[in-house]
């Protein structure tokens, strides 16, 4: 095994991983999901490279003793699992980078981005179970959210805009996608909340209200702001209590977080009251939970370790 190259491969992954979302991040590069998907796809590569190496493998074809194998190679290698969320979200981000270099358009960052928020929290928990490597030391978690362009665009403008081939295959892609997520609920595998909006008479049902302006001067008038709930809250609890267990153990704390003790430091701290934190969904009655609320929990742990116990015995005194 040979230490330095397997540090040198590591290093280089968060490098890949970091570029990744950097790119992808900033408004002014039209290149964003081509390159995140080559930089992601390289990060990932050099981490499972790193660690079937670290394994005391060969990352050689025994026929090509010259030549590496590639990532999908990799991907079959250390994820023996076909149904494994975390390996079929690979090879999905896998075929965008192989898409990319034939077909893409912008538009695609709205079907690709449940898969490339998982893609990201999956790489940062392999990376902590393959080496204890924390990349959250490099950068802050929060910024490990990844923004997409929230442009509106109908599909006979798509049409109109990029020919019939071009449609066809986008519409296609869209399907199949969208089938995928309905298909398996699993955060690993892709991230997403649907928002639905309709207009209802009764305002005591309404969350977003408007008026119409007998003038004409102002004819709509937004009373209450709408937020992407897709960006801002795109975590079930369970998905919170798994990466704020996980934040824990990265700092050296062995300590899992229940759903019995997260409701405990909400109804104490009046979390699901603050949309910091939470976010409900009436449609589909679950709550939507932020990155606010990770780093509120890890940082809340972090500072008293006790604070379950405490809680615990504070709710026996009022009973």
């Amino acid at each position: 095994m040979n230490k330095d190259l397997i540090d040198e491969m590591l290093n280089k992954s968060q490098e890949a991983f970091l570029m990744a979302i950097e790119i992808y991040n900033k408004p002014t590069i039209s290149y964003r999901l081509e390159g995140f998907a080559f930089f992601i796809c390289n990060a990932w590569e050099l981490l499972l490279k790193a660690k079937i190496l670290n394994d005391g493998e060969s990352i050689y074809y025994s026929d090509k003793p010259n030549r590496t194998i590639s990532l999908s190679n990799c991907i079959s290698h250390v994820f023996t699992n076909d149904k494994d969320p975390v390996r079929k979200n690979l090879e999905i981000i896998l075929g965008l980078r192989n898409t990319s270099t034939h077909f893409i358009i912008k538009e695609l960052d709205s079907i690709y981005l449940p898969f490339m928020q998982a893609n990201v929290l999956n790489y940062s928990q392999k990376l902590f179970d393959f080496f204890n490597i924390d990349v959250t030391e490099k950068i802050n978690s929060s910024f490990m959210t990844l923004v997409v362009n929230n442009e509106s665009i109908s599909n006979e403008e798509i049409l109109s805009r990029y020919g019939e081939q071009i449609f066809n295959r986008y519409d296609k892609l869209k399907n199949e996608t969208n089938n995928i997520i309905e298909d398996n609920s699993n955060e690993k595998l892709a991230i997403k909340v649907d928002l639905n909006v309709k207009i209802v008479k009764d305002k005591d049902k309404a969350q977003l209200t408007f008026r119409i302006a007998k003038d004409g001067e102002e004819p709509v008038r937004i009373i209450k702001e709408l937020k992407d709930t897709n960006l801002t809250h795109c975590y079930s609890q369970k998905r919170v209590r798994e990466i704020v267990t996980d934040n824990l153990k990265r700092r050296g704390l062995e300590f899992k977080l229940s759903q019995y003790d997260l409701q405990l430091i909400c109804n104490k701290y009046d979390l699901k009251s603050n949309e910091k934190y939470f976010y409900k969904h009436e449609l589909t009655n679950r709550w939507g939970c932020s990155q606010q609320l990770i780093d509120f929990l890890t940082d809340l742990i972090l500072k008293n370790t006790d604070i379950i116990n405490e809680l615990r015995n504070e709710l026996k005194n009022k009973v």
